[in-house]
């Protein structure tokens, strides 16, 4: 099982390594039945925070103090439909 202690571990890694020793989303596989299990398979074969698409890096980050995602996504709807957004 993965825990917060790992994935800090993870995320010190994956910053220091090379764009060309990250692991290629293409190429990652995930099995297994339940949310847990695939959740897994993901972390084994690659970091949570840092993976290449071909050959594009890419690094995700999160910040700590903002609204949330749902809060986000109904303001940008809102600014495309001129306020109307339903």
């Amino acid at each position: 099982m993965v825990d917060m202690k790992k994935l800090e571990e993870m995320e010190r890694i994956s910053r220091e390594a090379a764009p060309a020793a990250l692991a290629d989303l293409q190429d990652v596989k995930i099995t297994g039945e339940t949310p847990a299990q695939r959740l897994e398979s993901y972390l084994a074969q690659t970091e949570p925070y840092r993976f290449r698409v071909g050959p594009t890096p890419v690094r995700v980050s999160f910040q700590s103090e903002t609204s949330p995602l749902s809060e986000k996504l109904k303001s940008y709807f809102l600014s495309l439909k001129g306020g109307d957004f339903i």
